[in-house]
């Protein structure tokens, strides 16, 4: 079972930061000046290793997921296998949103848009998140903390946008 955490983790984190890397990657800083932050910026140094941990620790509940859903352990195989089948549906839904939302916020037509993605991605991981908790606590707690992650990177987003809206000076 030990090569299927592996499997659990490296897909989402090669994928999601394969996919980011241009808009994260220490040397692409100038959208991140370019833009008009709030006071409680995201530090641009600090967004790809908080990307990698996100996918890391999202990939571990998706592991403990499969493996509930495999063993059936502690849930009765039937309710396994849909809370499964669901969580994982929404997890790998919520990452593909979650994923572009660094390459739309550098490089999209506009902010609302990347705003529009983490939402529809925080809803994903948010229901994942619910489904996770059915099957196994620990995989719950790991998308609830991507969850809050991903609704703190919204909020920060949403930020962005009202700035840009308003016309504010920082």
């Amino acid at each position: 079972m030990s090569s299927w955490i592996v499997v659990s983790v490296a897909i989402p984190l090669s994928l999601g930061l394969g996919t980011s890397f241009t808009a994260l990657r220490p040397g692409a800083i100038d959208w991140h000046r370019r833009l008009r932050k709030p006071k409680y910026n995201v530090p641009h140094e600090a967004l790809l290793p908080l990307f990698a941990f996100l996918y890391t620790i999202g990939g571990i509940g998706a592991f403990l997921v499969c493996n509930e859903m495999i063993l059936a352990r502690n849930t009765p195989e039937l309710v396994a296998a849909r809370a499964g089948r669901l969580g994982l549906g929404f997890y790998w839904l919520g990452l593909t949103f979650t994923v572009f939302w660094p390459r739309l916020l550098a490089f999209g037509p506009s902010l609302k848009l990347a705003l529009a993605d983490m939402v529809v991605g925080g809803l994903f991981m948010f229901l994942a998140m619910i489904q996770f908790f059915r099957l196994t606590v620990v995989g719950g707690m790991l998308m609830l903390v991507c969850f809050a992650s991903v609704t703190a990177l919204g909020t920060w987003n949403a930020a962005l946008v009202e700035i840009e809206r308003s016309g504010l000076p920082m």
